[in-house]
């Protein structure tokens, strides 16, 4: 596997310059459970953790890995795993305000690409909360796309498509059905390989079957991941 298919550009080679020197291997993470963390690189997948300097040098949550992150790892030789020195710089990141006695912004995933917001054109459907999901997408660094699913249970789909149209200028909006194949081409242009897409919306809006679908209609390269 080449990097450039994780989404490696010259922007993270620059990053990682540094690491390099001191004989690091990039890895990506592509998975977060507590602070254990699974990572891909050329040589496959690895578990994956952070060192004790790490840890005594980054106090904040935010300075942790996040699902999307590129990190510079040392391999442990004869095993599928590895040990995290630093993270490297973001070109994009989700987080959320995490509870507790002092609020602090918790990531959620870092170096997305382009993000589709989906919203059900079904009782799912509500305009102010489009809004407020769009803010974030923007506040993240990311390109925001609009998928307005299930425009089959729905009458009205163009009306609506025109209604967040109206507060979402220069956003891509599109109606589709998740089970109509020639919807679902039609977001093919915005899967390119080496680019990290990410799918965000409430629960039963449809985020898992676009992601089934696509992926057996497409073969491209691209990194996709599901935000609730």
């Amino acid at each position: 596997m080449q990097l450039s298919d994780l989404g490696w550009n010259s922007f993270f080679e620059k990053g990682f310059a540094a690491y390099e020197s001191e004989g690091y291997t990039a890895l990506r993470i592509i998975r977060e459970n507590r602070e254990k963390y699974l990572a891909c690189g050329k040589k496959g997948e690895f578990s994956a953790e952070v060192t004790g300097k790490f840890r005594f040098e980054n106090s904040s949550r935010g300075q942790f890995p996040a699902v999307g992150d590129w990190v510079a790892a040392t391999l442990i030789p004869g095993e599928q795993k590895a040990l995290i020195h630093g993270v490297l710089v973001r070109k994009s990141l989700f987080s959320r305000k995490a509870a507790g006695e002092i609020t602090e912004e918790q990531p959620v995933a870092a170096n997305i690409d382009t993000v589709f917001i989906i919203t059900g054109l079904d009782s799912n459907y509500n305009l102010r909360r489009i809004e407020r999901t769009l803010s974030m997408a923007f506040e993240s660094g990311a390109i925001p796309v609009i998928l307005l699913n299930k425009s089959d249970l729905c009458e009205q789909s163009e009306i609506r498509r025109v209604e967040v149209e109206s507060i979402a200028p220069g956003v891509d909006v599109l109606t589709l059905s998740a089970y109509n194949p020639g919807d679902l081409e039609n977001l093919k242009k915005y899967l390119k390989p080496g680019k990290t897409v990410a799918f965000l919306g409430s629960s039963g809006v449809g985020k898992s079957t676009i992601i089934n679908a696509d992926r057996k209609s497409t073969r491209l390269n691209s990194s996709h991941g599901k935000l609730s």
